[in-house]
């Protein structure tokens, strides 16, 4: 499993608003390995920096494209931040995500009119990992990919971005993380409605497969190469590891469903 790397924040990133809740940063950043990254840097409280962190090793894990992310730290006076967790010498915490240049749907559709929308969709639409896409967001119960948390370039250039709500939310508590509840999968909202019905059923089918694939799912490794057990209580960590162990039996029906095709229980 793809393990989380820590980039410390340059001097000099500048903030940035495009329909972003919290605030986020264009800048750079070194690596580990010493090599300088242009990024995207949040400022977001534990919990959304945790599944960020959670949602890109389990998006490496099954073969989503996911830009690189790291664990950035900010020292005193590099950059302001208000809700990024402290550290003992008083750096903070941050999200990293190397910038890959690709714009997001939304931005796409600026200017467009609705045939140019839907023609949009319907490249969309052709992308073979979609039934995954929808398999994915539901295991992990995120419940905000609207067309502003998935860029694309054409040619089949997708990246999945934004993952602070994941796991039912930006405030999840450990007492309510039901992995038997149907969680709202957005896609179903403003993406399944362009799908053919042949579409619909082949997403279905590779999201049925993808439940095959994650059946009897080990999250023993994830608090570990995501960071999170250094970051959150243990009744945290422990309550994410079974949602998402127990889950991974939700994700054919719940998928097919958020795809307007419902499985026979």
């Amino acid at each position: 499993m793809s393990e989380i790397q820590l980039a410390t924040v340059l001097a000099g990133a500048t903030g940035f608003k495009e329909n972003n809740v919290n605030d986020t940063f264009r800048g750079q950043v070194l690596t580990a390995d010493g090599e300088v990254q242009q990024a995207i840097i949040k400022d977001l409280n534990i919990v959304q920096l945790c599944n960020e962190l959670v949602a890109h090793c389990l998006a490496r894990e099954v073969g989503l494209p996911i830009p690189d992310g790291y664990l950035g730290l900010v020292r005193p006076g590099v950059l302001s931040v208000s809700k990024a967790p402290n550290t003992a010498d008083g750096s903070r915490l941050v999200f990293v995500s190397v910038d890959v240049k690709v714009p997001n749907v939304t931005y796409r559709w600026q200017g467009s009119d609705a045939a140019g929308r839907q023609a949009l969709l319907a490249e969309i639409a052709q992308w073979g990992n979609l039934g995954h896409l929808y398999a994915y967001d539901t295991w992990i119960a995120n419940v905000d990919r609207h067309a502003g948390n998935l860029l694309f370039g054409g040619n089949s250039e997708f990246w999945l971005i934004d993952h602070g709500h994941c796991f039912t939310g930006p405030e999840w508590k450990p007492e309510g993380l039901d992995p038997d509840v149907q969680y709202l999968n957005k896609l179903g909202l403003w993406l399944t409605q362009s799908l053919t019905l042949e579409q619909k059923k082949k997403c279905a089918k590779a999201a049925r497969q993808f439940g095959v694939e994650i059946d009897g799912f080990d999250a023993g490794e994830i608090s570990q190469n995501s960071r999170i057990a250094d970051l959150l209580p243990l009744q945290y960590v422990e309550a994410l590891k079974e949602f998402l162990e127990k889950r991974t039996a939700r994700v054919p029906l719940d998928a097919s469903k958020a795809l307007g095709v419902p499985q026979m229980v």
